[in-house]
This record gives C-alpha cells, structure tokens and sequence, in this order.
C-alpha cells in the first residue's frame, strides 16, 4: 500500500473514531411516550390501586389533572353534584348488563354544568353511529345507546381538574371511590383512561361476557 493510500485510510478512521465519540457523548434522545395512563391495571389488586391513586395526590403541589372513579354508577346530575369545586373536563360512561362487557365511552365537555348534561346524549349518539363487528356487539351499542339517551346512572367516572386541596376534598367524599392525579408533565387529552369500575371488588378482572344481550 502506497503512502498516500495509508494516509487516506488512517483519516478515515480517525473520523469515524470522532463521530463514534460525538454519538456517545451526545446520544440520540430516545422520544418520551406519548401517552400517559390512568387507572388500575388488569390484575392489580384494587387496595394496591387505591392506595397508588391516595399517594399521587400528595405529589400535586399547585393544582393537577386527575381520574375520578365513581364509587357507583351516576346521572349527569350526579356527577354535578359530586364534583364541586373542580373542573370537569371529561365524563366516562358504561352501560352496565349482567356478564356483557358494555363499552366505555369518553365525552369532552366545555366548563359549564348544561355541557355535563348533554353529555349522555352525545355518548348515546356515538354509540349509535359504532357498527361493531360481529351482530353481538352491534346489539349491546344499541341497547347502551338506547339507555344513555333515557338518562340512565352510566357515568362511572370524569376527568377533572383543580388545587390540591380542591383534589384532595373531593378524594374524600363518599361518592369519589379513588382519584389518580396525573404527574405534572402529563397531558390529560392524551391519556389513557381506565377507571376503576364499580364492580371490581377484589382484583381488577374483566368479567365474563356469555350473558344474553337484552
């Protein structure tokens, strides 16, 4: 190899020697997830996620966003009156019918209590529009449709927003079951919601779904 030929190779590698070291010097961030999640876990025990849900309230210094779950199912009315003091920002709703998984759905709603009201109207309405896949799940979006549009208590849960001490009266109001407070760098419309369903006494289980489709 000629002299001129080593010189090539030798500054080769001495470049490549430098952006191998700017790289571990200056690694490539890797992207933070996108999603932030509140509510149990599918096999947590239902003490544990209580507890969880208490502990990050103490982390809320000014004020934050957080999960509320019902302690039994709600009218619209209800969730006015059980939420004072916060903003609602979200209303959960669930049709319940015994041993058929019902689907859970989320309506934004401005800050004001007539937007809260409308709220199972407009749940009623999407579910209309879902189509399912198999005739099954087209029956219970129809049956759940049919009940939210008459008004029925299926409101188990609301986003909601306020100061830590605002938070952490509501946390302690019979019809409150748990509030998750989400961290500070979260972002609420991004969140994945789980909230912690009435009927999950022990262990957040899913339930059976072999019961008849009113």
């Amino acid at each position: 190899m000629s002299a001129r030929a080593v010189g090539s190779a030798l500054a080769g590698m001495a470049i490549v020697a430098l952006v191998v070291g700017v790289g571990l010097l200056n690694p490539v961030r890797t992207p933070p997830v996108g999603t932030d999640s509140l509510g149990p876990d599918g096999g947590e025990l239902v003490s544990d996620y209580l507890e969880r849900a208490r502990e990050t309230l103490d982390t809320v210094e000014e004020s934050a966003w957080a999960l509320a779950s019902f302690a039994a199912p709600m009218t619209a009315d209800d969730v006015i009156a059980a939420t004072p003091g916060v903003r609602v920002s979200e209303v959960l709703f669930r049709v319940s019918l015994d041993r058929v998984q019902t689907p859970l759905v989320v309506i934004a709603v401005p800050d004001n209590n007539e937007a809260i009201r409308r709220s199972p109207g407009a749940a009623a309405t999407r579910l209309a529009a879902m189509s399912g896949v198999d005739e099954r799940q087209k029956r219970v979006a129809e049956v759940s449709s049919l009940q939210l549009s008459q008004g029925c208590a299926c409101a188990i849960g609301a986003v909601v927003h306020g100061s830590a001490k605002d938070l952490a009266a509501l946390a302690g109001t019979p019809p409150i079951r748990a509030l998750e407070a989400l961290p500070a760098d979260g972002t609420p419309w991004r969140a994945a919601l789980r909230p912690l369903l009435p009927e999950y006494v022990d262990v957040v289980r899913v339930g059976p779904d072999d019961g008849p489709v009113p």
